[in-house]
């Protein structure tokens, strides 16, 4: 064959043909000899023939990420955990937590209800102690003027008893001078506030004594100090 149309035949070649003759034919695919895949980097561009899952350039991973959740995302996310561990394994804890929680609650509850009890009786026991006292003093000073108005009452009677003693002697029923006269209560008296009347052993004195004592006539006394008067009559009851 001539020579210039050995050369033609070199040019007419396909490149294909040329890289074929110049590296080994790939093997079928599944074959241990198989040619890595061509990949781009996500993040670079790069690229390469290789079976890493990283960029040989960069380093950046070819597999790409998804995108962050958001603050929802992983609230609803942490609520599909709760409720799967409640569903699942996780039911005694959460049962048990519950369970704990509210027996504390109940506790502090009862303490403080017993605490309030306590305070409302120490309170009620202090109102009935100052109301007992305050109805002490006020009995107290009702049995004052009750006392008061019984001497009162005493000192009248004496006085009308001298009065008519004196009448008495002006008419020459009885012998003068009358001095005075003293009563002793018989029944009642100033102190026995729980009686309505009492009853009074009197002497019209007409003559005293160096030893102290007294002579005179005796008069019977009787005082209502409900109604607050008295009457009385010359000799014993």
């Amino acid at each position: 064959m001539p020579e210039d149309q050995d050369d033609s035949n070199r040019e007419a070649t396909p490149l294909w043909h040329k890289d074929s003759a110049e590296r080994p034919s790939a093997a079928p695919a599944g074959s241990e000899s198989a040619e890595p895949p061509t990949r781009v980097c996500p993040k670079c561009s790069a690229q390469a023939t290789t079976d890493g899952t990283h960029c040989p350039y960069c380093g950046a991973s070819y597999i790409r990420g998804g995108r962050r959740l958001s603050s929802r995302a992983r609230r609803a996310l942490v609520a599909v955990v709760v409720l799967l561990l409640v569903g699942g394994g996780g039911t005694a804890a959460v049962l048990k937590l519950q369970h704990d929680s509210d027996v504390r609650k109940e506790r502090e509850a009862r303490e403080a209800r017993l605490v309030a009890d306590k305070k409302r009786k120490q309170e009620a026991e202090v109102a009935k102690r100052r109301a007992a006292a305050r109805a002490e003093r006020e009995q107290a000073a009702l049995d004052r003027i009750e006392r008061d108005l019984r001497r009162v009452l005493e000192q009248g009677l004496r006085k009308e008893i001298t009065k008519s003693a004196r009448e008495a002697v002006a008419t020459g029923v009885l012998d003068g001078p009358i001095v005075r006269t003293s009563c002793d209560p018989i029944a009642g008296g100033v102190d026995s506030l729980d009686e309505p009347t009492g009853r009074y052993e009197c002497l019209a004195i007409n003559q005293e004594n160096s030893d102290g004592t007294a002579e005179g006539y005796r008069y019977t006394g009787t005082i209502n100090y409900r109604k607050g008067t008295y009457s009385w009559r010359l000799g014993d009851a």
